[in-house]
């Protein structure tokens, strides 16, 4: 598995590409967490490039959403196919973490009301 983590203003989107398993939650874990502790408690979780979920996955994606939220936070799926999506579905995680179908949806969650755009005089 590799972790790739960028940035939109206070949110942290944190790309996963390969496994999320038992072997593998663990420094998916670490890496959410030390993104909470620097101030990203919004996170958006990227599954596009995600091949395997397994039950320790679910678990880890379940365990950094309660995580984030205690601290004021929360914690979105994005781009979610195949067979993955039926993962996510069947486990119910889907009623219990919110999922958008792309990383650009997920982050603008976080951002209600229309964004600030160029002013235009006149009336």
């Amino acid at each position: 598995m590799e972790l790739r983590t960028r940035y939109f203003n206070d949110v942290a989107i944190l790309s996963v590409d390969g496994r999320l398993d038992a072997a593998t939650s663990p420094e998916f874990t670490q890496t959410a967490t030390e993104q909470m502790a620097a101030g990203y408690g919004r996170l958006v979780i990227d599954l596009k490039k995600v091949d395997f979920l397994s039950s320790a996955g679910i678990k880890a994606l379940v365990r950094m959403t309660q995580h984030s939220r205690q601290q004021g936070g929360d914690l979105r799926i994005a781009n979610v196919r195949g067979q993955i999506k039926q993962v996510i579905n069947l486990a119910g995680l889907n009623t219990v973490i919110k999922v958008y179908p792309n990383v650009v949806g997920a982050t603008a969650s976080y951002f209600p009301g229309p964004m600030p755009g160029p002013q235009h005089g006149g009336r």
